[in-house]
């Protein structure tokens, strides 16, 4: 594999209805435009981790009780107009179907 081939950014999955495939890639776009729920699906053994861009138009985001926040807190005022980056990390030592969930919001 070429070092070109390391470095390129991987392909946008748009999140339909707020559904994150992860058989289909680990990078997602999700529009929130007057609220919605955030679901991850089909995730295969070997996908330890995956990204969501969220563009906040406005409304509220929901997000999976599956999904434990660093400091203990799921997003909160994000703000309307603003990209939200979010990084999703399953743990190996649970063995369960968790995510480790990490946010850079109001970008």
């Amino acid at each position: 594999m070429r070092l070109s081939e390391l470095t390129k950014a991987p392909l946008a999955i748009t999140a339909a209805a707020g559904v994150c495939d992860l058989s289909q890639g680990t990078y997602f776009t999700l529009q929130v435009n007057g609220g919605g729920a955030m679901f991850i699906v089909n995730a295969p053994p070997d996908v330890m981790m995956f990204d969501v861009e969220v563009n906040h138009i406005g409304g509220v985001l929901t997000y999976p009780s599956n999904v434990r926040w660093v400091g203990g807190i799921a997003p909160q005022n994000l703000q309307a107009g603003k990209i939200h980056c979010m990084s999703f990390r399953r743990p190996q030592s649970t063995g369960a179907d968790q995510w480790i969930g990490s946010y850079l919001p109001n970008c």
